[in-house]
């Protein structure tokens, strides 16, 4: 049988007492009733497995501090001496306690007493552990309740409103109470503010205040539901209203915006994109549009139900409908022409089908986006040219679109989609650019392949193979090629120079963009190593280019965007020293050389983090916007991360264990232990967030409301 992390207090410790645990003397009722302080923890019992000085979270907190978040109080008290004070969800996310009868199956109830300082409408979910020796993960009788009250209640949870996570043991077999507030991919409010008090078993109660269950969507979604009832929200964006501003260093164990600052924006932030006249728009989960209208209150258009599904289930035969929407293979942004149309980029699959019905999907807008027409594309992997800073001739007609077969080394082509005199769309046969390239793929960055001058398009792209005269650890050949609108051909392909230090890494592509005086910028990415910077030697010219400039160094992902004074930005993940990924600013004044990496953004510790960031500009005030994922997709955990991950998470222990490499558990701790060594897994990316820079990249902090008006 698998090996389990010790959730509970070993058996060994426990003196049974009238069919419950006296565990570390800590009697059920004194525990249930919010009598002793500690009964309750806000983290794992991460001693009970490890030594304090083996958790590298001691180097910023103690360990009590970390389990330490619930309170005793004297206010609200409805049995004994004290209540127990729960707030700061998002710092606090979970409470749990061990020391509960063992046997309930005598009991048909649940039942506690609360005060709730406000109506939050937050979703609280009771887990009961009730551990299956037969299972690899944890196993739970779950309900939820609702915070929508203000004053004192009694939540009763009938026994048999509870549903199961895993397989549990059974009634007659518990080991513990949780509750959850992050849980299946829920984010709470900061100002939930509850006393609890008077918890106990009973084989009566009152009416059930078990919530009903949220329906699973119809849809399959990489990323966090859309919870259109944070928009417009009462409460302050930040704790206090205060502003928040770089470098941001999360703490242990996965804290981030939301947690240690309060962040709370009164919409759901995403990636930003902004009309030719500066109108910011946020795309979320590919399918979800939000902008602030003249009145102050956020709007949402959800594309999904209107648009995407009817033209799915219609046109093309689906089923059921997924989408690839965390902003690594879709392209999150949102484009426009000098008509005022608007152009966004879908990719979808049939779920009751196999990967073959993989589909890229335009849609079109003609009437300020209250309608949508979609066009099917050649491939699934679609993108725009973006707008940099200077590229405004791409407004002149419909944008760029840069197809890639598939994952690289691939086949990439150009299309440029053609209006017609009633408004609707022609798409003509795609160009193929180059073979053996690296795919155009959104990824991270947001960096441009592709630069509209006039009748021209300059398009920048990378080939995985060794160059005569190379070897393999020059790295990967970078061009750049003219396209012409008009007669639909392409030039020459110029070699601008070299990503990386692997001709075989598909991460090394180029990013593109101009300045006022019609000089081209490149950046060549390098994946942990430096990009490489260069310029067109002639404007508006891919004849000659400046000798290749490193730049930084252990850098992934750089993008480029251009400000009205020709300054150059670009966010990278930066890797330097270490492998520890921040979110990095790198900037260059006009005449002046790189300036030395800015961090932005900074993990709570090493190993990988991928942010799926984009950096746009707006292009009426040189605003400076980067959008990101704060909790990483990929996670390297070592034992005490994950049992901490999984005590915000535990919806997510059962896919970690039933991947395809087969259950897996990591060892030690991130500093030390024996064995030590951390495993992979996979989760949805969440908490995104947003950093705005009204002064061209000199200070930056948390976007909040104003930001948008």
């Amino acid at each position: 049988m698998l090996d389990k992390p010790a959730y509970v207090i070993p058996s060994a410790i426990c003196v049974l007492l009238a069919g419950g645990c006296l565990a570390q003397g800590i009697a059920p009722e004194a525990a249930l009733d919010f009598e002793v302080e500690g009964a309750w923890l806000t983290a794992p019992d991460l001693l009970s497995e490890f030594r304090e000085e083996e958790l590298w979270s001691t180097r910023t907190v103690p360990f009590a501090e970390l389990a330490g978040g619930l309170k005793l109080s004297t206010d609200h008290v409805k049995s004994g001496r004290t209540s127990g004070l729960w707030s700061d969800h998002p710092r606090w996310p979970t409470i749990h306690t061990v020391h509960v009868p063992r046997d309930w199956s005598g009991a048909k109830v649940l039942a506690f007493w609360t005060y709730s300082e406000e109506a939050t409408g937050e979703r609280i979910t009771v887990a009961v552990l009730s551990d299956n020796a037969d299972t690899p993960w944890r196993d739970y009788f779950v309900a939820d309740f609702v915070v929508d009250w203000q004053g004192e209640r009694e939540v009763v949870l009938p026994l048999a409103a509870f549903t199961v996570e895993g397989s549990p043991a059974g009634w007659n077999k518990v080991d513990a109470i949780y509750l959850f507030t992050k849980t299946h991919n829920r984010e709470p409010n900061p100002y939930t503010v509850l006393y609890l008090d008077a918890m106990r078993l009973s084989d009566v109660g009152g009416p059930s205040s078990a919530a009903p269950a949220i329906s699973a969507p119809a849809h399959e979604s990489q990323v966090p539901e859309f919870d259109p009832s944070i928009l417009n929200h009462r409460w302050p964006e930040t704790r206090d209203g205060q502003a928040v501003t770089a470098p941001i260093q999360y703490g242990s164990y996965f804290l981030t915006e939301r947690a240690l600052y309060g962040y709370y924006p009164r919409f759901q932030p995403g990636f930003v994109s902004f009309s030719p006249d500066g109108r910011p728009y946020i795309r979320y989960a590919s399918h979800i549009i939000e902008t602030l209208g003249p009145d102050g209150q956020w709007t949402y258009q959800d594309l999904l139900p209107t648009v995407i599904e009817p033209f799915a289930k219609e046109k093309l035969g689906f089923g059921a409908i997924g989408l690839g929407n965390t902003g690594q293979t879709d392209d999150a942004s949102i484009r426009f022409d000098r008509d005022g149309d608007a152009y966004a980029l879908c990719f979808i699959w049939d779920t009751t089908k196999d990967a073959r019905t993989r589909r890229g999907v335009l849609l079109h807008s003609r009437d300020g986006m209250r309608t949508w027409t979609a066009y099917v594309l050649p491939w699934y992997m679609a993108r725009f040219e973006k707008f940099t800073g200077h590229n405004a001739d791409c407004l002149s007609r419909p944008p760029v679109i840069l197809l890639s077969t598939y994952f690289g080394p691939t086949d990439i082509f150009v299309t440029i989609p053609e209006k017609q005199p009633g408004g609707s769309l022609v798409i003509p046969a795609p160009v193929k650019v180059a073979s053996g390239a690296i795919p155009f793929i959104p990824h991270s960055g947001e960096g441009s392949n592709a630069v509209t001058v006039g009748d021209k398009v300059f398009l920048g792209y990378g080939k995985l193979k060794v160059l005569p005269g190379h070897t393999k650890e020059d790295g990967v050949p970078n061009y750049v090629v003219e396209y012409d609108a008009k007669t639909r051909t392409l030039s020459e392909p110029v070699l601008m120079g070299f990503g990386g230090i692997n001709a075989e890494d598909d991460h090394n592509w180029p990013a593109l963009a101009i300045d006022s005086q019609g000089y081209l910028h490149a950046i060549i990415n390098g994946h942990h190593n430096p990009f490489m910077y260069v310029r067109s030697q002639e404007p508006r010219s891919i004849a000659a280019w400046t000798t290749p400039e490193k730049v930084a160094a252990g850098t992934s992902y750089a993008g480029l965007v251009v400000g009205s004074d020709d300054t150059l930005y670009s966010v990278t993940r930066c890797a330097e020293p270490g492998y520890y990924f921040r979110l990095s600013l790198h900037r260059k004044r006009p005449g002046q050389p790189w300036e030395e990496p800015r961090h932005l953004v900074l993990p709570f510790k090493a190993y990988y983090h991928i942010w799926f960031h984009k950096l746009v500009i707006d292009p009426k005030t040189d605003r400076l916007f980067l959008a990101y994922w704060a909790q990483s997709c990929s996670l390297c955990l070592f034992r005490d991360e994950y049992r901490a991950y999984l005590d915000i998470w535990p919806d997510r222990e059962k896919p970690f264990l039933s991947e395809d490499k087969g259950p897996k558990l990591p060892n030690g701790t991130y500093c030390c232990g024996d064995p030590r060594n951390y495993e992979f897994y996979s989760a949805p990316p969440g908490e995104p967030a947003i950093l705005v820079s009204d002064d061209r990249g000199d200070t930056w902090r948390l976007a909040t409301t104003p930001d948008f008006r």
